[in-house]
């Protein structure tokens, strides 16, 4: 049985129109489904959790939406074992599609991927798990798709989705250029933290001023942006990409190698695979994952779950 979740408040009206079309094709080839819309934020994450508690080992969960509303997904589901998962893009970002290799602009295409796909691809799911929170969502621990971190792409990540400067390009259809008006204004406004990270429960590790630390179980984040370049999401591990012992104004300068993949070798950046990874912070920063807001942390652990999701692909 085929279960859409379907964000029809996504990608300024794309999710509407696009799921339209799927619609009308699933209803052609007389194909039993269920949709739902969820209402509020945090609604997809209860509705998933319905849905695969339901009595079918056979749940195929196609999302109509964006990588917020995938995480929210992700999040509710409680028996990966009875999900199949698919994807229908209608957000800006993108990232968890384009790790995919699916198409992010043919729904057509998209929806005939999942109805002929066996399910038999797996992937990897990041999960991270909050020791010591500043926030009311003390020990929590939350499930990832695409990244996870803190500093500079938590900042911009967790409130992209209101910033007054995406609104206006997502109506000039240049929304992707919201993340890097963003990244700068942030960037020269944020304060920096002091931190110890120990990556594989190895000897901890010191950065100083640093500015982000992303988690990657993908390759790209905020609309396409190669973290982690040679991150694969069927490895069992997680690529990380730290950028600390710098000062703001060189970091500025390095973001044209950053967009480009070409800065895992500069001084400033330290990137490597790991399956686990805890992180010890002198102050509270922002954590996401997936772009949405998860806590102001201190001290967290990131884990890679291997071959927990499967998709329709």
């Amino acid at each position: 049985m085929y279960y859409f979740i379907v964000n029809e408040h996504g990608g300024s009206g794309k999710a509407v129109r696009r799921w339209d079309i799927v619609k009308e094709i699933i209803e052609k080839k007389q194909i039993p489904y269920k949709a739902y819309i969820p209402e509020y934020p945090g609604h997809a994450t209860k509705i998933a959790e319905e849905i695969s508690l339901m009595q079918d080992n056979d749940i195929r969960l196609v999302v109509v939406g964006g990588d917020g509303t995938i995480n929210e997904v992700l999040n509710g589901i409680k028996d990966f074992d009875k999900i199949k998962f698919g994807l229908i893009p209608t957000g800006s970002g993108n990232d968890f599609s384009r790790g995919l290799n699916l198409p992010r602009h043919n729904p057509h295409k998209a929806i005939q991927i999942i109805l002929d796909s066996k399910g038999t691809k797996k992937i990897d799911l990041g999960q991270v798990n909050i020791i010591d929170s500043d926030s009311e969502q003390k020990s929590q621990t939350r499930l990832f798709g695409i990244s996870s971190g803190f500093g500079l792409d938590a900042l911009v990540g967790t409130t992209i989705n209101t910033a007054k400067i995406k609104i206006i390009l997502n109506k000039l259809h240049m929304g992707k250029l919201s993340y890097a008006f963003l990244t700068v204004q942030t960037l020269f406004s944020m304060t920096t933290q002091n931190v110890s990270v120990s990556f594989d429960n190895q000897t901890p590790q010191f950065f100083k001023n640093l500015i982000f630390l992303a988690a990657m179980n993908f390759k790209a984040e905020g609309g396409g942006v190669p973290m982690a370049p040679k991150a694969k999401g069927d490895d069992g591990k997680l690529s990380i990409c730290i950028a600390a012992n710098v000062p703001k104004w060189l970091t500025f300068l390095m973001f044209p190698f950053l967009i480009l993949g070409l800065h895992s070798k500069m001084k400033g950046f330290c990137v490597k695979n790991c399956r686990t990874m805890e992180i010890v912070s002198d102050k509270a920063s922002v954590l996401h994952t997936d772009g949405e807001f998860g806590g102001n942390v201190k001290h967290v652990k990131f884990s890679c779950l291997e071959s927990k999701l499967t998709v329709l692909v």
